[in-house]
């Protein structure tokens, strides 16, 4: 435990070992969703997500972005999974007085998200409190074994992603500097952090292929995400390449900070990291060609190794976290 109080990891931890008993489910308190038989051969597939003004909201983001982006990171821990959400509740959490044009923005924002993500609002509560608060359950339905899980991956395995890393860290950093206006020159990276993207045609393409072995979001980090897969596999991933945005490089060359750090320890993105059968990666990135490996699987007791530039070194596993 930290000096401050306890870490969200260690919150969920003490959860999960109070929940975790009677009948086993399909997907553990570890995975990105939760899933309940329905039926014979029949899930549903639910996923809460929380966003909250003071530490979700940066600065220059409207409450239009704010309630998208709500939408988004329920979605990608759909994407994740290779689950298409089919619809949404939503809890608004409102601080007094509550304007109507506040109230239009928001709904704009929600009805856009879903309707991107091909999902409806179906309800959801609202309440007063003292800070903005928006809370997104969404649901959806998958076959027994269909789900994409965050323990599958095995040696040989190939590493990849659904594309680059460090944009948004590199954007929040702007959002929250003291230069205004923000650089031209940086916009995709600011507007990365204001128009987050969840990858679900991505994900349903590569649940349907057969050949992923395991999937989490990078919603936490890349670093974070990496560790969870190897961790849950009981398996060291071995990263050959770091994937940074040629954006990121140049800010934080002209910032004194170190472009792979940016990339390995952000959050807010929502790209996938996948391990992938090692014989049929060509074949599938042929088909998404925004895969991109970055390493491999091998033996060991779950940890993140980086093998380049030098003597191989453990990769911390640090990522985006609540209550730090």
């Amino acid at each position: 435990m930290s000096k401050t109080g306890l870490t969200e990891r260690e919150i969920i931890g003490i959860f999960k070992r109070r929940f975790d008993s009677g009948p086993k489910l399909p997907l553990g308190f570890d995975d990105d969703v939760a899933a309940f038989p329905m039926s014979q051969g029949r899930l549903v597939v639910l996923k809460t997500d929380m966003l909250v003004g003071s530490t979700d909201v940066p600065p220059g983001m409207t409450l239009r972005q704010a309630a998208r982006k709500s939408v988004v990171s329920t979605v990608s821990d759909f994407a994740a999974k290779g689950v298409q959400p089919r619809g949404l509740l939503v809890s608004l959490g409102l601080p007094p007085p509550v304007r109507l044009s506040s109230v239009k923005e928001i709904a704009l924002g929600l009805k856009g998200g879903a309707s991107e993500y091909g999902c409806r609002i179906l309800g959801g509560d609202t309440s007063e409190t003292d800070d903005f608060v928006i809370d997104c359950i969404g649901f959806g339905f998958a076959e027994s074994g269909g789900i994409l899980r965050r323990d599958g991956a095995r040696l040989g395995d190939v590493v990849a992603v659904t594309g680059e890393f460090g944009k948004t860290s590199a954007g929040l950093r702007i959002l929250f500097g003291n230069k205004k206006p923000w650089p031209r020159r940086f916009s995709k990276l600011v507007y990365s952090v204001l128009h987050p993207v969840a990858r679900l045609q991505t994900g349903l393409q590569l649940a349907r292929s057969g050949l992923v072995s395991s999937s989490i979001d990078s919603s936490d980090g890349l670093a974070w995400s990496l560790q969870e897969i190897a961790r849950l596999s009981d398996v060291n991933i071995v990263l050959e390449e770091i994937p940074v945005a040629q954006e990121v490089k140049d800010f934080a060359k002209e910032n004194g900070l170190v472009s792979e750090e940016l990339a390995l320890f952000g959050g807010e993105e929502y790209e996938l990291v996948l391990t992938i059968k090692k014989d049929r990666f060509v074949s599938l990135r042929r088909k998404i060609p925004s895969l991109r490996r970055i390493g491999n699987v091998e033996s060991g007791p779950g940890d993140v190794i980086a093998r380049f530039g030098g003597k191989p070194r453990k990769v911390e596993p640090r990522g985006y976290e609540h209550f730090t």
